[in-house]
Parts: C-alpha cells; structure tokens; sequence
C-alpha cells in the first residue's frame, strides 16, 4: 500500500514539472522568434499607413497647484492601446495568450507634453513594462507626474474653478503616421480628493501645426479637467472668523454715549482686524493682475470697523460739548432733517421745551411786583400814618416836605436797584436754560446719529457676503459651456478583426 501511494505521487510529480517545462520551453520559444530571430525596427509605426493609437487618461490627484508659479502638478496614469501586427502568433501552437514585453523590445508612440512645466523630460515611462497580446493588441500603461501650465484665475477664491488641460501628443511621427483615439472617458473612480476636486473631464483631439517646416501637423490630445476647491477650510479657518469679530461693530452703536467704553471697544475690533490680516495672509495667494474676493470681503469689512470707530468719535464729540460760557445752536439744516425728519423715525416724537423760556419770564415778573408791591405797602403806611400827625409850626411843615422828599429818593433808588438784580438774576437763569436746552439738542442729534450709523451697519455688513454669491453665479456661467456632456462611445483597438497571426 505504500509502495502504491509512493508511485503515485512520483508520477504526479513528474507530470507537473515536465508541463511546467513545456510552458516555460514555449514562452521562451516564442520570445525568441518575437525578438530575437527576426529583424524589428522600433522606430518604424507597426501598421502601413496610418497608426491608430487609443488612449485614454485616469486622474489619480491633484498634488498641487500653485498660484504664483502658474503650474498644476497631476498624479496619473495613461493608457495607449495600439495594433502591432508583426507581433502575432497561433494561441493553439504556443498556448500563450499574452507577453509582459519591456518598452525596449517594441515600438510606443512617444507620448511626450506639450504644456509642460518640468525642466526635465519624465523617464518614469521607460520602467514600466508593454502587456503584448497574441492578435498583436499592445497596450501600454505607465504612471507619472505631470507639471503642465495652467492660467489659474483667482478672481473668486476660495470658491474658484480652475479649467486646465494636458496637452499630449507624439514626439516622432506626425499626423500622417499617427492618429489618436479615444479609448475611454477621463477615469477618476480612484481619484484621491485633497484641496482640489474634479467635478467635470471630457477629452477632445484635434490637428495642429507644430512648425512650419513642411506644413507638418500632429495629432494632439487635450485632456480637460475643471477643477474646484473644497471651500470648508476656508470658510472656518477664515470667512467665519473674520465675520464674527466684524459683527461685534454693531454693538458698539447700541453702548450708550455715557458709557466710557463705546470708543474702547471700537478700536479694540480695529486692532484685532488688523492682527487676524497679518495671520491670513499667507493663506491667500500673493497674484498681481487680479484680486481675489476674499481680499475684497476682508478689506470691506476692515474698512466698515474703521468707519465705525470715526463715527463713534464723532457720536461723541456731539454729546459731550465743550463746557463753555454760551454753548452754539444746532445748525438748522442738520436740526430740520436729524431732529424733525429722522428722529420721528428712529425713536419717536420727543417732547419739546421750546416754551420754558416763557414760562420762566413770566413767573420772574410775577415775583418782581409781588415784591415790589409789599414794599409799596409798607412805605405808604409809614407814610400815612406820618401824614396824620398835626403839625402846628412852619419847621414841621419843612419837615414834612423833606420826609416826602426822601420818601420819593428812596423809593426810586431802592426800586431801579431791586429790578436790576431781579433781571441779572433772570438773565443767568435764561443762560442756564439756553445752554442745558441746546446741550440737550446736541445729544440729542448725537443719539439719533448714532441709531442712524447702526442701521446703515446692519444693512452694510451682510451686504459684504455679496463678493461670495457674485462669485458663485460668475462660475457657473463660466463654466456652464464646459460642463455639457460629450457624447462618447468607447472604442479599442480590435487586432483580431483585421490582421492574421505572423507566427503560425
């Protein structure tokens, strides 16, 4: 029993390594009439005529994009399938249906960009090995690093779409040798998202005249990408920030003019404003030939805080007069439209002291004839109760006439005297009346003024978010062309329906 088990395992053993033999024996077999027993010029285009050659792209990542430098760094792959039938053999004879060929061993349409920005030709392509299929289908697939021009438009950041294309085409053989297909659409199932993403990709190939020598033209293939930056960064990290901190203005304007802290608080928003720039600053792309939005939205805002702080001064200047002797009159024009037109508005019919002045003289001349007529009262009974007295010789009738006498001076002199101090009196007192009623005035312009400033705020401040839905209409138009679909079938390059194996 053992014996039998021992003799089947050694039979099986020796089946399978003299099929894995035979395998080996034919591909090496066929390598060598593919390569090396028959004559092959890489350079020449495998079929007569015109070479067709599909291609298509997959877009891997955008690495990176720089702004200053005008250059988009893309991580992808290309793909180009092309009929070579000198390279075909019987799958019956040889049972291989395809061969890992090195770029050595066969001929590639030099695949070479256009809009490239690298100093250095890519030699990446050169590691990457050919997938040669038993009807002669070459396909060929390498991955690289592209840096290709790019006229970045930064009018919109950070909610900016970026139309950038790859330009390709064959370094050695014109339009007359090669022709470019397309295989597929722009593949981006394994498309990485970072700061970028593709929301749009179609390919388009047209002719074009490189040089003028010999009216040559070459088949180019422009690979189209619109991309658009994800906006969430900077719309915490920046935006939302800076929107609050301007936001605070507003209260400044609702602090009332008594407070001492309406002014302090305006400037202290100015200068964080002014920190918070210098911090986003080098987030923002450094271009000269256009302004971004958000340049425009922040400068906005830094000039509205900076309003807010003069009219906060002003508010104050206002309300708080300078104490002096006669304080001036509300100009009329600014007492007609802030007193009697906008303050109906903004708070409502105020009482008016136009007639205390009025009032004041009057009560001021009541108590001047009451005063005097008590003292009227109290000479004339002094006086009369003299007059009574029967005098008897000429010295008292003298007397008499002399008392009268000084009865009238008195009286005259002790009157002019009282009146002028009651009217010195009334004067100060109207002073005081005129100053306290225009100082009054004044506040209250400065009140009404300082209502109007935090209206025009609430309306001004979000009309600054206007920069952003500007920018978000001006895209879509834009690039409302570039994002209709491109009807596409898709095509490859079909070996077996036209040629015969060359090795049978």
């Amino acid at each position: 029993m053992l014996n039998e088990f021992v003799w089947k395992f050694s039979l099986i053993f020796l089946c399978t390594q003299h099929l894995f033999s035979f395998v080996n024996t034919n591909e090496d077999g066929l390598r060598r009439l593919l390569f090396d027993q028959r004559p092959y010029d890489q350079q020449v285009c495998p079929e007569k005529g015109i070479t067709n050659v599909y291609t298509n792209l997959i877009l891997l990542q955008i690495e990176s994009v720089d702004e200053k430098a005008q250059v988009v760094t893309s991580n992808v792959q290309l793909v180009c399938a092309w009929c070579d039938p000198y390279m075909s053999w019987n799958i019956s004879r040889y049972n291989i249906t395809a061969l890992s060929v090195s770029s050595d061993h066969l001929w590639t349409p030099n695949i070479v960009l256009v809009n490239s920005a690298d100093e250095k030709f890519s030699r990446n392509r050169e590691h990457y090995a050919l997938i040669l299929r038993h009807d002669g289908y070459v396909r060929f697939m390498f991955q690289d690093l592209w840096k290709t021009i790019c006229k970045v438009r930064l009018t919109y950041f950070p909610f900016d779409h970026q139309l950038c294309t790859i330009i390709i085409r064959s370094g050695g053989h014109d339009s007359n040798s090669i022709r470019f297909l397309q295989r597929r659409p722009i593949e981006r199932h394994s498309f990485i998202r970072g700061e970028w993403e593709l929301i749009h990709s179609y390919m388009t190939i047209v002719e074009e005249r490189i040089s003028d020598f010999n009216q040559v033209n070459y088949s180019l293939v422009h690979f189209t990408l619109i991309l658009k930056r994800t906006q969430l960064y900077y719309i915490i990290k920046i935006i939302l920030p800076y929107t609050l901190v301007s936001f605070v203005t507003l209260f400044t304007f609702l602090l009332p003019p008594q407070t001492g802290e309406k002014l302090t608080l305006s400037v202290t928003i100015l200068l964080s404003l002014v920190i918070y720039l210098q911090l986003i600053s080098e987030y923002i792309p450094k271009v000269d030939d256009e302004t971004p939005i958000l340049t425009l939205f922040c400068n906005a805002n830094f000039i509205l805080v900076f309003l807010s702080c003069i009219m906060t001064v002003y508010v104050l200047y206002l309300y708080h007069r300078p104490t002096t002797t006669r304080i001036s009159n509300v100009p009329f024009y600014m007492k007609l439209i802030v007193l009697d037109y906008l303050s109906p508005l903004i708070y409502g019919k105020q009482e008016s002291n136009r007639n205390i002045e009025k009032s004041i003289r009057k009560s001021s001349d009541i108590k001047l004839l009451r005063r005097l007529s008590t003292i009227e009262k109290s000479i004339r009974s002094i006086f009369s109760q003299t007059s009574k007295v029967q005098l008897t010789n000429h010295q008292s009738t003298e007397l008499f006439r002399c008392l009268q006498h000084i009865k009238f001076h008195l009286r005259r002199y002790y009157t002019c005297l009282f009146r002028s101090n009651i009217d010195y009196e009334i004067d100060n007192d109207l002073l005081q009346i005129d100053n306290k009623q225009r100082l009054d005035e004044w506040q209250q312009v400065a009140l009404v003024l300082d209502r109007l400033f935090f209206l025009l705020f609430v309306l001004t401040m979000p009309c600054t978010a206007l920069f952003f839905l500007a920018a978000h209409l001006s895209v879509v138009n834009d690039f409302h062309s570039n994002l209709t679909k491109i009807k596409f079938h898709p095509a490859d390059a079909k070996c077996y329906l036209n040629y015969a194996p060359m090795l049978t």
